[in-house]
């Protein structure tokens, strides 16, 4: 009787540990799923304070819609993970709001149902589903007290960094409604593309701007900027006109918010119409009246910030930094200004320089981005004499410090005596000429617009139906465009949104695969990386043939004909390395799911057997010694 009341005391234990076990799992998931201690590097797991003073302000509710396909999770393993973390952000959002601020619904959208007309209809972009079929969901419609709606129309991974920077700019539309009208004067490169009878997007960056802002395009025969553009962008005018020059002059003077952008050699324009002209116009009338000058003589470059290309030499193939295309990192980006504090990356080619001069007291100069210690310049008439290997191999560094965009503000005076259309037809249209400024301008200027171009900073696979929330930057160009104009236009309440890259949504299988390819990332990355080279030296040697099919050269062939075998053989060496980490994480998923099915749980039960006989044990010794001391009484 003792005996089996003692072996019902021990299961019951048991089963009471057991449920207190998955009591506190259960508890700590309802109280705690939210509620976690952000130490990531850059706090991805957190709402920003720019985000929480947005949220602070809100006017009215706001209905967030999410459609998500229930069969997607199951059937993409990357969003398994990544549709949990989209959720908890937005949850996050709720939290931070006033009571019923944020209201949250999530829809299946079946296929064939109500719910997939209501997707469709409100614009979101369907997925493939394990058949093929585009039947599948995930995005999101966020709803104001208002008439206007702003879609997601898909929440793709690749874009996973600049998920708090997409939420917070849709609340902070709907909260008031606006679209600043900013002008846009770029006559050289066509960032508005128009063409009769067919539909051809912007560039990414002018999409990009066109969901905040309500983007005008002007001529550079413009005489007249009207009073309500808050920012006007200038991108290389290929001539400064006596009207541009006059209207840019009044604009500033009335306090006006300009982003100018100003190439000395611009290889989009070189590529689009040729080397002659693949610069802007001399602005330096305007820049000097404005504190500082561009030399459009040289072309800028760094050796310690040059990209590795692949380069011919004596011996061979060779990869080499060309110092002429620069990735800049937080070092050479000033940090300590709101407008570009926490972009850490952006890419630069054959930019030109800037150069600030002696102040008079009305002017202040801020610099943006500058290269420094191994920094140097080519004559532009030199540069366009040479191949890549000859730049590379000629460039010097002059120890001189490079600004490459720079904040200019203050009051100026007019270059002007009158009004430039002074007793003709037209002056009784125009503003009155001002002398000197009436209220303090704003002026970034950069000296580069390829930066500008999406194929060198931004992966646009996914644009197609989704130009804005499809793309995926690598580098922060794009971020540096969008935030100049949100400083300029006085946005600033958005200069505190940062990419968080690297957010981690990964299943147990993703992360360990993630382990095991890591074991063999460099070997890896450098096939990868000389592959990348290769095929690009391949599309440019082709370029040159197409270009000039008469002057096909012999060393020519030679070398297309290298690189092709070469790439061959890369791309076999990258299969069998591929081949490699999946053979291994088959290995170690494997052993997981025995370790987690056979082994944990014999080593359990082991352990409760030798716990009930070493208690058995302790109770025959004990009822021993009880009778041998009755017996000795």
């Amino acid at each position: 009787m003792v005996k089996s009341r003692k072996f019902l005391s021990l299961i019951l234990f048991i089963t009471l540990l057991l449920t207190a076990f998955v009591s506190l799992m259960i508890t700590s998931g309802i109280w705690g799923g939210n509620a976690k201690l952000d130490m990531t590097d850059n706090k991805r797991y957190s709402l920003s304070s720019a985000s929480e003073k947005i949220l602070s302000e809100l006017k009215s509710p706001i209905l967030i819609r999410v459609y998500l396909s229930n069969a997607l999770t199951k059937e993409n393993a990357l969003y398994a993970g990544y549709a949990p973390y989209v959720l908890r952000f937005l949850k996050k959002y709720q939290q931070a709001a006033a009571k019923d601020k944020i209201k949250i619904e999530i829809i299946n959208p079946e296929p064939y149902s109500p719910q997939e007309e209501e997707a469709k209809t409100a614009g979101l972009k369907p997925l493939a589903d394990s058949s093929g079929q585009t039947s599948l969901y995930f995005g999101a419609v966020f709803s104001g007290d208002g008439q206007q709606n702003y879609v997601i129309p898909n929440f793709i991974v690749a874009r996973s960094g600049y998920l708090e920077n997409d939420i917070t700019r849709i609340l902070a539309k709907l909260n008031t409604q606006e679209h600043p009208t900013v002008g846009l004067i770029s006559p050289a490169l066509p960032l508005i593309n128009r063409q009769y009878g067919k539909a051809i997007p912007n560039w990414a960056i002018v999409a990009q701007l066109q969901n905040d802002y309500n983007i005008v395009e002007f001529s550079d025969k413009t005489v007249q900027i009207p009073a309500g553009v808050k920012v006007l962008i200038v991108v290389n005018p290929a001539e400064l006109s006596p009207l541009l020059l006059y209207a840019l002059d009044q604009y500033v003077l009335r306090g006006g918010k300009l982003l100018v952008i100003s190439d000395v050699f611009s290889e989009k324009q070189a590529e689009l119409y040729t080397a002659a002209s693949a610069g802007s116009a001399d602005l330096n009338k305007l820049f000097r009246n404005w504190g500082f000058e561009e030399d459009y003589q040289t072309v800028s470059g760094s050796n310690g910030q040059g990209e590795l290309m692949l380069m011919d030499s004596p011996d061979g193939s060779r990869v080499k930094k060309f110092p002429f295309w620069m990735l800049l990192n937080k070092e050479q980006i000033n940090q300590q200004h709101p407008l570009t504090a926490g972009l850490s990356r952006i890419r630069l080619k054959t930019p030109g320089k800037l150069s600030p001069l002696s102040p008079e007291g009305k002017v202040q100069i801020t610099p943006l981005l500058t290269i420094n210690t191994e920094a140097g310049s080519l004559p532009q008439q030199e540069f366009l004499l040479h191949n890549q290997t000859e730049l590379a191999n000629i460039f010097q560094p002059d120890g001189q410090t490079h600004i490459l965009a720079l904040l200019a503000e203050g009051s100026f005076d007019s270059l002007f005596t009158r009004n430039i259309l002074a007793n003709t037809q037209f002056e009784g249209q125009m503003y009155a000429y001002l002398p000197s400024s009436i209220a303090p301008a704003q002026i970034i200027a950069v000296a580069d617009s390829d930066f500008l171009v999406a194929e060198n900073w931004a992966d646009t696979t996914e644009t197609t139906g989704n130009p804005v929330y499809g793309l995926s930057p690598i580098f922060d160009n794009g971020s540096f465009i969008l935030r100049a104009v949100d400083f300029l236009s006085g946005k600033t309440e958005l200069l505190g949104l940062n990419n968080k890259e690297n957010s981690n949504f990964q299943t147990v299988g993703q992360a360990v695969y993630n382990n095991v390819f890591n074991r063999h990332a460099n070997e890896y990355n450098k096939l990868q990386q000389e592959l990348n080279t290769r095929l690009s030296a391949l599309q440019n040697q082709e370029k040159t043939i197409n270009a000039s099919p008469t002057t096909l050269s012999t060393g020519l062939t030679g070398k297309m004909e290298e690189n092709k075998n070469r790439i061959n053989e890369l791309k076999k060496q990258l299969k069998q390395k591929e081949y490699l980490v999946k053979r291994e994480n088959e290995q170690r998923l494997n052993n997981i799911v025995t370790l987690n099915t056979i082994v944990i749980p014999a080593a359990i039960i082991a352990l409760l057997i030798l716990t009930a006989l070493w208690l058995r044990r302790r109770r025959f010794k004990q009822t021993k010694e009880m009778l041998n001391e009755a017996s000795a009484d």
